[in-house]
């Protein structure tokens, strides 16, 4: 005999848990993961659902739980990402700046530095065009950067600082 208690409860509760992780997410495919999350979890915890005096009271605790992770997880993300629009320069620097720039780096540091913010290489991309190690690259890259910002600070200050 096929036991269908999951299936009865799937097709009575699935629009409902949908519905109620898609008003909380605002956005339906991450709804639509969440609620197929749990109905994962209650086929995992089935003897669980089953002694529960409320299967469907179950379900949309646990439709709450997964819709916290949820929110949890995409502001983990959002906070750790920076858009792809502000990792680059809007337009390559005018050539006169390009002179300065260049003065202040080794040749490598510069194609490093124009490959990644200005023609939007991977650092991966980069280094295999300077023939890098990908965390060699991304440590050359950030103490370029570090340099940089210290020297324009400097100026900006009003003192002149070369550093060779």
């Amino acid at each position: 005999m096929t036991d269908t208690f999951l299936e009865d409860l799937y097709r009575e509760m699935y629009q409902k848990i949908y519905a109620f992780a898609r008003v909380r997410l605002r956005d339906d495919q991450l709804a639509q993961e969440v609620t197929q999350d749990v109905f994962v979890l209650a086929q995992e915890k089935l003897d669980e659902v089953r002694q529960s005096p409320n299967p469907q009271g179950w379900l949309i605790r646990a439709a709450g739980y997964a819709v916290q992770h949820a929110q949890r997880d995409r502001q983990y993300i959002e906070q750790r990402t920076v858009p792809l629009e502000e990792t680059r320069l809007s337009a390559p620097p005018p050539e006169a700046e390009d002179d300065e720039l260049k003065r202040r780096m080794s040749p490598q540091e510069w194609l490093l530095l124009r490959a990644v913010y200005c023609d939007g290489y991977s650092i991966k991309e980069a280094a295999q065009l300077c023939g890098l190690s990908f965390e060699a690259c991304r440590k050359r890259l950030l103490r370029c950067k570090q340099r940089l910002r210290r020297e324009m600070s400097v100026e900006q200050k009003g003192g002149k600082q070369h550093v060779g």
